[in-house]
Order: C-alpha cells, then structure tokens, then sequence
C-alpha cells in the first residue's frame, strides 16, 4: 500500500492552533461545519451528474453518523462527489483552501450556473478543522466518483498529513473518521449528537442518520424547510404548527409573514407576530428572535442588527446566501448587506401590521 506523508503549508500548525483554540466559541459547531462539508459534496455530486451520468448517485442520498463507544470514534460519511488524492491534499493540506469555494470560483462566470452554486455551503476552509477542537486525530477515507481508487487522508492537526490509498473497496463519497480526545467523550452521547444535529442541520435537506453501538440508526433532521417552500403551497394549520415547535409558543401567532426576495440580495424570512406580548418584552436585556440561517444550515440566533430593537416581539428565520461570515461563521462580516436585508425586512412587517390593522377595523 502506497503512503507519502507532507507537511501543512508555511505557518499552518500556528493557524490551526488559533482554529482549534480560539476561532470557534463553542466546539459543538464542528459538527455543524463537517455536516455542511458533506451536504456540499453531495450537491456537488447531483449538479455535475447533471452534465455526466457516470458520476450521479443511484441510490439514496444520505449522511450517516456513526458512533463507537468502545473505541471512542465517531463517523461521519456521505454519498458525495468525493475527493481523489490530489484533491485531498490540496483541500484538506492547506488553510483557507476550501473545495467549495473552488468550485464556486469555476461556476461564478456562468450565469446559469448560479442557482447551482448558491447551494453550497462552504465559503471558508477552515470548518473542515473545526474536527481537531474534539478530536487528537482525523481519518478522511474518501473515494471520487469516476475514479477506481479510495485514498485515506490522516493527521494529528500538528505534524502534517499521510495519504496512502485504501485497499478496500469503498462507496463513492467521503468518511471521516474523529478519534476523540480525552476531554470531548461526552460526543459518545448518542442524544447529544442527535440534539446538536437538530439544532444545527434539522433543515438540511439530505437525511442526516446517528447510529451507535446500542441503537439502530435513526433520521435525526426534517430534512426540509418550511421557508424554502413556495407560500401558496403551505397552509395555514402548517404555519402555526411551525411557529409553536421552533419557538416555544402555545397559541397561533397573531401573523406570518413570509417572503423571498430575489436580485443583488438573496433572502427569505419567514416571521411570526405573537399574539400576547412577550413577558420580557420591556426588558433591556431582550435581544431579537431572528435566527440566521445560510442555505437552511442555522448559523446564530444572536445577531446584532437583523431587526431593531423596537420590533424585538418579531420571532422567525432569516435564510439567506448573500451574508459574508467571517472564517468561524459566528459573526457578520458584511454589515451593508446586513443592514439593507434588515431594513427590507423592517420595511415588510410595518406594511404586513398596517394591513392586518385595517381588515381587523
């Protein structure tokens, strides 16, 4: 079995070491970025199979979790594009490198290609290391549609990588492989891994399954976003029902609002108006409900500025591609795209309550 191992590129263990220690605030998002990796991959795969049969998957899309707890692993592997060794390399070799951004670049110039594009996820190319903030060591066994060969992709996120090809014969699509660290075990919780995948992926539209030593694998997300769906197709008993399991309330609201805006930004919110007063509503230390999604994948319920202060009784989501995150995706980078969607949505809800008031008169 063939092997070579490389070195990170100049000054990447230092960046690592800041991924790894300081860029994410909670670690619980690796999860989060390693189910977006392959919701892209798997996007990836329908689009180019749109253009070439061969590399279209036959069967289910799916991405499977699996953890062991004897030997304190967990598994996370989809039916992606998949890399080969080169691509391994190149994309899991080097910070900042992102397979998806690469890919966005090559489809940025066709505009019928856009659609396509918007539906990945990875803007950045560090998420992928994310996986070292809960494990001392990372396996990525992954096998390109197209192609014969499985490689293995390992390394301890200090020392560089090996690559060495598999002598298996693997599925088309990725898998990897964390080994824990010592002070990460409580990821072993079956539970937990299922509540950080609703929390995080419920919308994704791929089914995500966990499975571990003691239960069969179960769909831990929806799969499906009410927002994406087309208003006229979703009825009224939907919406409500909606709005009582994702925030908590125990009545219909008093309206939805819900609307896609398409052009030089790309949003869609989907909001309730409650119909009491929330307790706390006069508190200073009440922030929005707004949470912030990008392609169905939650990203924070605490943003500044994606509504005033003054409209803080306004629950809901705000879906959008046309957001800038910085490399952890915790914060807004972008502040004039923000503050145009915040002030189209402010825009809305004062025309939606203005005609709400006048039928009700």
């Amino acid at each position: 079995m063939s092997k070579y191992s490389q070195g990170f590129e100049a000054d990447t263990g230092k960046i690592l070491n800041i991924v790894i220690n300081s860029l994410y605030s909670d670690r619980d998002i690796f999860l989060r970025e390693l189910l977006s990796n392959a919701s892209d991959a798997i996007h990836k795969r329908k689009f180019l199979g749109q253009t070439d049969p061969a590399v279209l998957n036959t069967s289910e899309d799916s991405i499977r979790i699996d953890i062991d707890k004897k030997k304190k692993t967990i598994d996370i592997t989809d039916t992606g594009i998949g890399l080969d060794k080169d691509e391994l390399a190149e994309t899991l070799g080097t910070i900042a490198k992102s397979g998806t951004s690469s890919f966005l670049e090559e489809l940025s110039a066709d505009d019928n290609t856009k659609d396509a594009a918007k539906t990945l996820i990875g803007q950045f190319g560090v998420g992928f290391y994310s996986a070292f903030m809960v494990a001392d060591k990372v396996a990525v066994t992954s096998k390109k549609a197209g192609t014969k060969n499985t490689f293995v992709w390992e390394s301890d996120g200090q020392n560089g990588f090996d690559i060495s090809e598999s002598e298996q014969l693997e599925d088309i699509g990725t898998s990897i492989k964390l080994f824990l660290r010592k002070d990460a075990k409580d990821y072993l919780d079956s539970f937990k891994i299922k509540s950080l995948v609703k929390k995080y992926s419920d919308h994704i539209t791929v089914p995500i399954n966990v499975k571990d030593n003691d239960n069969e694998a179960e769909q831990a997300n929806s799969a499906q976003a009410l927002w994406t769906r087309s208003s006229s197709s979703i009825k009224n008993e939907e919406y409500s029902e909606f709005y009582k399991s994702n925030f908590g309330a125990f009545d219909d609201p008093y309206l939805h609002i819900h609307n896609k805006t398409e052009g030089a930004i790309d949003f869609t919110n989907l909001l309730f108006i409650p119909k009491t007063a929330p307790f706390d509503l006069y508190e200073p230390e009440r922030k929005t409900r707004l949470s912030l999604y990008i392609n169905r994948v939650f990203i924070s319920k605490d943003i500044d500025g994606l509504i005033p202060t003054w409209l803080r009784f306004v629950q809901g989501i705000l879906d959008t591609t046309s957001l800038d995150l910085n490399v952890s995706r915790e914060l807004v980078q972008n502040s004039p795209v923000l503050k145009k969607i915040a002030k189209s949505i402010t825009k809305r809800v004062l025309s939606e309550l203005k005609k709400k008031l006048k039928k009700t008169r």
